[in-house]
Formats: structure tokens, sequence, C-alpha cells
């Protein structure tokens, strides 16, 4: 079972609609692709971010991976500790995670065994998602989008909801005025006042600003399951925090471990969004969720455009997390297609954790090479423009 070979394939797949946040316009995903070859003909599959950086990050890490056993993961990681080093960033956290991703998955498939097995054993069978919610453009060709109001979004909150069965609601705001948002939050909360419900401007606010929204929250009796990154950095959301009782969330400004001690210390955060890739994989994940809960921080799940390779990834980690509460966060449902012979399907805002050996997934060939070509014709996905607005920039705070 030892690594002979590495290589990483990028995809673009796109989404039914152009998705607006905070600091630009998402019109699909770029994602990584990685494949570790065994001596004895196994494959195991991982996914991370895509495009160049990420395949000469790849073959950097190539030498520190060949010739391990692919159950060596603690070895694989201490072969990677000097890049956990802030400012070594030749393998970053998320390259580190989709090659410990794949090894787990080839492991499982050697011995017949899920991931979450690999992981101590799942908890459950299932995992709760949030209707993930964006103001978006209308796409040119279908026609699909266009939401920019309040009553918009309150119409595509009911139809995911309907559709998928979703019983948790996240707005993806710091897109429009913040008093604009709030009435497509207050909207939401009268249709659906038994629902979680968050809203994530994705720090587009500054510190006076989210102040000033919190207080209308309580104002107007919306009770949020938290408020996500309302304003940048661990002493804004510190001040917000001191100032308002509202929990808030972050998927950034605790990202990594040079964050997560001053951020307990100073009271950022209340919950912490988890990530398989930011945090460097499963272990590290599973480290810092513990440090959470010692000290009484609440953890969820991030989304950054995951297909299907880190879409069952997730449901591994999360099926044996139960310290993991909150529904997880997912653009599964904005995408027109996925890689994985067979895509995961909502059940009562459900997905079903698999039981197959390693992640339980594999790749359809055809469908890599379709959005592989995508990717060599158009280049990665830019997240940080809005070519609707050529002129503008993205720049914090927005508001």
């Amino acid at each position: 079972m030892k690594v002979v070979d590495i290589k990483v394939t990028s995809v673009n797949v796109p989404f039914e609609a152009p998705l607006r946040w905070s600091l630009g316009v998402e019109t699909g995903t770029t994602r990584g692709i990685i494949e570790v070859v065994t001596d004895d003909g196994i494959v195991g599959i991982g996914e991370t971010y895509g495009g160049n950086a990420i395949e000469h990050a790849v073959a950097t890490a190539r030498p520190f991976a060949i010739g391990l056993d692919v159950t060596d993961v603690g070895v694989l990681l201490h072969r990677f500790a000097a890049f956990c080093i802030g400012y070594e960033t030749a393998i970053p956290a998320v390259v580190r995670a989709g090659i410990e991703m794949a090894f787990l998955d080839a492991a499982g498939k050697a011995l017949g065994l899920p991931v979450y097995k690999l992981l101590g054993g799942k908890t459950r069978d299932t995992i709760p998602f949030g209707a993930y919610v964006f103001y978006r453009y209308r796409d040119e060709r279908s026609g699909i989008g266009g939401e920019s109001d309040a009553e918009a979004i309150l119409a595509r909150t009911k139809e995911l909801c309907r559709r998928h069965g979703f019983e948790a609601i996240k707005l993806k705001g710091g897109v429009l005025p913040p008093m604009d948002e709030l009435d497509a939050i207050q909207a939401i909360a009268a249709e659906f006042p038994k629902y979680p419900l968050r809203w994530d401007p994705n720090a587009a606010w500054s510190v006076e600003t989210s102040i000033r929204v919190a207080n209308q929250l309580m104002w107007r009796r919306i009770d949020l399951e938290y408020l996500e990154d309302p304003t940048a950095s661990l002493e804004g959301m510190s001040q917000v925090r001191k100032a308002v009782p509202i929990p808030l969330a972050t998927n950034m400004c605790v990202v990594n471990w040079d964050q997560l001690a001053p951020g307990i210390r100073m009271h950022s955060v209340d919950v912490i969004l988890s990530d398989l890739h930011f945090w460097g994989g499963f272990q590290q994940n599973r480290k810092m969720i513990a440090v959470a809960e010692a000290f009484n921080l609440g953890i969820g799940m991030h989304s950054d455009r995951e297909l299907g390779v880190s879409t069952a990834a997730m449901l591994h980690l999360a099926a044996a997390t139960p310290y993991l509460t909150h529904a997880i966060d997912s653009h599964y449902h904005d995408q027109v297609d996925d890689v994985i012979t067979r895509p995961f399907v909502y059940e009562g805002g459900r997905m079903r954790v698999p039981d197959g050996a390693g992640l339980g997934v594999e790749l359809d060939r055809d469908k890599v090479e379709k959005y592989h070509r995508l990717y060599l014709q158009a280049g990665a996905v830019n997240e940080f423009y809005d070519p609707r607005r050529p002129d503008w920039t993205p720049s914090l705070p927005v508001f």
C-alpha cells in the first residue's frame, strides 16, 4: 500500500446562476481532484482548490508523500510539519488537506472500511444542511437567478426549503446596504419562525455598522442562530461581541492555529466553522474541535464550493464529530453538475453518509475530463471580481 504516484487535475464546474458576495461574484468552482496511486493499484481520491498554484504545490508535496504507506497519515502530516508555519506557504493547508483525504480514501479502500471508521466510527447516518441563500445575478442564457430584493430572496428561500427539505437557513449578505438585507432577514424570520437563521455579510461591515445592525436585529426581535463574520479581524469581532449579545461565528478570522488562541482569549467568536481545507485536513480539524469543546465554543462547518469528493469527506468528518451540532453549509444545490458517478441528493434537508470503502464515492472520468477541458479553456474561476461592475474593486469594509 505504498504510494508510487500522486497527481492533481483542475476542473471548473459552473453554477446555475452567478452568486454575489461581499468581495465579488462566484460563477462556478475551480477544484483540484487529487489522486494517490499505490504499488498494489489502489487509487485514493481527494479534493481541494484548483488552479496553477495548487498544481505547483502538489508537485512540491510529491516527494514527501511518495513511498509512504497510505495508512501512515500521521507520518505524512509530520513530514508536512514545516509548512504549518504561517509564512511557509509552499504546501498550504488546503493542499495538505487534499492529500491527506486521498491517503485516507486509499487506506479505506485497502482495508474495506469507510473513512468514518478510520476516524472512530459514525454517530449518525445523515447530516443536516442549511439552505444557503445568495443574492444572484440572472444567468444570461437560462434566465435563472436575479434575486436582488427581500421579496425575491424570500421566494428563493421558500423554493430551496420546499425542494430540498432544509430546516435551517443562511443568508449570504454583504451585497446590498445592510438595512435592505435586514428586510430580507426579517421576511425569512417571519416565514420560518422555528428555523435556525444565520446571516453572513463576509466581513463587509465596519465595527460601528455591525453594532448598529445587531441592535436593529434585537429591536426587531429577530433571533439569529448566529451572525457570521459581520466585520473583519479578531479585534473587530471582539469589539462587536462586547457590544451586543448575539452569538458570532467565523470562517474568516479564526481559520488557523495562529488565530485560535487569541480568538478565544479575546472572545471574538462563539462558533467556529470548521473547514476540512482551511485547517489542513481531518486530523487538524479534529484537534481544533477538541480545543473548541474545551472552551465551550460551538462548531459548524463552512463551505467554499466543494464538489462531491470533498462533500463526502465533510460528511465523514461530521458523522464522526458528535460535537458538531449546527447544520452545515454547502453550495451543492447551486452547482450544475459534479465529477462523481453518483452525485449526492438531499433527503429532508440532509445528506446520507456514504458507507462504501474509503470516501464511498468514485470519479466519473468523463465528467472529470469535460470539466478539466473547461478549466483549460477558461482558466480558474475568479471570485474576487464582478464582471458586471468592471470598475468596482473589492475592499473592506463595504458598508
